[in-house]
């Protein structure tokens, strides 16, 4: 028992040393003050993060310097910087993914006039990378960067579907899950065999599920398996755009996601 112990501390050490604790602290202080709705001090970023004041106000004190934060000089409180926008704008145009990803979804957003979106996994949580606004009367924004349900979007469940289905369990959890609209499906089973009909027709087709009046057409991006699990779709409401049929809806974004995904294993 005394060794086992004795490994158990020394796996846990190594982990710890193959890590820079201040570099991944500066990095938690970045996430919490993005995903902050207002700016934010750093006695707020103390308590969020469980650190102490003096920690945080060095860390953010050389993320402000590096422009990574922005701190308003009258209230002391901090927003991201500017300069996380280079990041971004070099990843959208060095990234060959990315950038057949945009012509592709500006080709579909043309030719059926839908908002679209590319989105991928990040751990367990899926992110936008981009949104093509179309000229619909009616639109659903969505910004690289917020976050977006896996189980009540066509998107999500076109990741879901690469994964095997007790991957997919192990992902949704027990459930229930999270309720947004009358028409979410909330028990995971159901939502698997959701994913099932997504595997047999190439798409996924969602409606009202994650907005009222909006239906969603997604299809996966198919990648080496060491690539980010990403995918297509867009969305449509049928109430204003009657001349979109579903099923061809289906076939011009899961030709897009084939089209990509050439790419992607080239």
């Amino acid at each position: 028992m005394a060794i086992e112990t004795d490994r158990m501390s020394s796996s846990t050490l190594d982990n710890r040393m193959s890590k820079s604790q201040s570099l991944e602290r500066g990095l938690e202080i970045l996430e919490a003050v993005n995903q902050a709705e207002r700016p934010i001090g750093t006695r707020e970023l103390a308590r969020l993060l469980e650190l102490s004041p003096a920690i945080v106000q060095r860390l953010v004190n050389t993320l402000a310097e590096r422009h990574y934060l922005r701190r308003d000089p009258d209230t002391k409180r901090y927003t991201i910087g500017y300069q996380t926008l280079i990041f971004g704008a070099s990843l959208m145009r060095r990234d060959n993914l990315l950038v057949e990803a945009r012509k592709e979804l500006e080709e579909v957003t043309r030719k059926l006039r839908v908002d679209s979106y590319m989105a991928t996994l990040q751990g367990r949580r899926a992110i936008y990378l981009m949104w093509l606004a179309g000229d619909a009367p009616v639109s659903v924004r969505a910004e690289p960067g917020d976050e977006l349900s896996l189980h009540s979007t066509a998107i999500g469940r076109c990741i879901l579907s690469s994964f095997r289905d007790e991957e997919v369990l192990e992902i949704l959890g027990p459930g229930p899950l999270r309720r947004i609209t009358s028409k979410t499906i909330t028990d995971p089973y159901l939502v698997l065999n959701e994913i099932h009909l997504t595997k047999e027709r190439g798409f996924a087709v969602v409606q009202d599920e994650n907005i009222d009046g909006i239906i969603s057409v997604g299809a996966l991006i198919k990648q080496p398996t060491a690539g980010p699990r990403s995918a297509i779709s867009l969305s449509f409401s049928p109430y204003f755009s009657k001349d979109i049929d579903i099923e061809e809806a289906g076939a011009v974004i899961t030709a897009a996601a084939r089209r990509i995904s050439r790419i992607a294993v080239s």
